[in-house]
């Protein structure tokens, strides 16, 4: 899992590197192209011509029960056609919907690590907590966070021990991607702060122990297996974009994308969604 995300984010930083800090015209491309691969990859494992003919049906049935709107014979007929009707419909484009959401879940979860955030700025106040490894005390812990000159680390953490959690606050003093180094004992793990607008993607938060953080939060280094530190977390503001003069979250932005991308091919090359 952790070796073909990896895989993923490579690719996707060599697709989004040309838009530099231009976030918003990079996640309307991705958004557009995804649309658009989805809508080919539904067409080639769909039965096209059996999707067109139980459209056809569909459109007839209701078309009959507009014709007879007062005989409850026709109207309970043409319901039953028109259900049955989208039930071949489910039934052909079954293995074309099944691709298409294998093939958005990693595009999903890309574009989710790299514009559903937005970067620290300077001067911006941040929290950093480590989650140590069960048996670790953290009131005890020899567990500290350092980074560059560019950021300024309150070493007075709390610690809670219920949770097991050590918590810094963060200063960010200039901008830039910060290295932070957060030890416990004698390891080390590093990770990116993210203080500049940029494509890549900004990690939130990593688990030790989950095999979906594995696939899901590619913004932070892995944590070795048996390590002390057991999670990390940073906090980053939400990420908000204006699209046509109206503001958006970036869910919003890629839904409208991916539909725009996927309606587009479909007209041209006559796909039946």
């Amino acid at each position: 899992m952790f070796l073909l995300a990896r895989i993923l984010t490579l690719a996707f930083d060599a697709v989004v590197a040309p838009f530099g800090p231009h976030r918003l015209a990079a996640l309307l491309t991705v958004s557009l192209l995804g649309g658009a691969v989805l809508a080919l990859v539904f067409r080639a494992t769909s039965k096209q011509a059996a999707i067109a003919r139980s459209r056809e049906v569909f459109k007839a049935r209701i078309l009959e029960m507009r014709l007879y709107p007062d005989d409850i014979v026709l109207i309970t007929r043409a319901f039953g056609g028109a259900l049955a009707a989208q039930g071949a419909y489910l039934k052909h484009a079954a293995l074309g919907i099944v691709a298409a959401v294998v093939l958005a879940a990693p595009l999903f979860v890309q574009v989710e690590q790299r514009f559903a955030a937005g970067a620290l700025r300077a001067g911006d106040r941040t929290l950093i907590s480590a989650t140590l490894a069960d048996g670790v005390d953290p009131r005890t812990a020899d567990a500290s966070l350092s980074g560059p000159a560019a950021t300024e680390v309150d070493t007075r953490s709390l610690r809670v021990r219920a949770s097991r959690e050590v918590v810094w606050v963060v200063d960010v003093r200039d901008r830039g991607r910060h290295e932070m180094e957060l030890k416990v004992g004698n390891e080390a793990y590093q990770f990116p702060l993210e203080a500049e607008e940029s494509c890549r993607a900004i990690g939130r938060r990593r688990s030790a122990s989950s095999w979906v953080d594995a696939g899901t939060q590619v913004g932070l280094p892995r944590i070795p297996a048996g390590a002390s530190v057991e999670g990390v977390r940073v906090r980053y503001p939400d990420a908000h974009y204006r699209l046509l003069g109206v503001g958006m979250n970036w869910l919003a932005v890629f839904l409208v994308g991916t539909l725009v991308g996927a309606i587009l091919p479909a007209r041209l090359m006559r796909i039946h969604l």
